[in-house]
């Protein structure tokens, strides 16, 4: 039994696939800026998983956990998996992602990239943005 409005989830840019497409970052930028002023990557962080959270529709990522100690380390290293899905949600061809060991220590590098190519692959080089500015 499918409940009312249960149709499946289209993908790959069918209209209503996904949500809004976020803006695109220079991820090289992003990681010296943060180092420099390490309250840009609590910025950052928060503002990348709600552009993931509204692309992917689902309720599944909280960025206040990302806040709390332990359970931080627990939501980057399931971020890999939410990422995958949304690239296979844009249709990026050959859509795969780092290791989790990878996104724990550079997580603002990797995560960037990879919204980045989803932003592309789902038909924008991003929400007012300019690629690799």
């Amino acid at each position: 039994m499918v409940p009312s409005g249960g149709a499946p989830m289209q993908y790959g840019g069918a209209p209503g696939g996904f949500g809004p497409i976020g803006q695109t970052r220079n991820a090289i930028v992003q990681l010296l800026i943060g180092f420099v002023c390490g309250f840009y990557f609590l910025y950052l962080i928060w503002v990348e998983v709600n552009e993931l959270k509204a692309f992917r529709q689902k309720d599944d990522l909280n960025p206040i956990l990302f806040f709390v100690p332990i359970l931080n380390i627990i939501q980057i290293w399931n971020l890999p998996p939410k990422v995958l899905e949304a690239k296979q949600m844009a249709g990026v061809v050959n859509a795969n992602v780092q290791s989790p060991i990878l996104y724990f220590f550079l997580w603002p590098f990797f995560l960037t990239n990879d919204l980045n190519e989803i932003w592309q692959a789902a038909g924008g080089g991003g929400g007012g943005g300019q690629p690799g500015y």
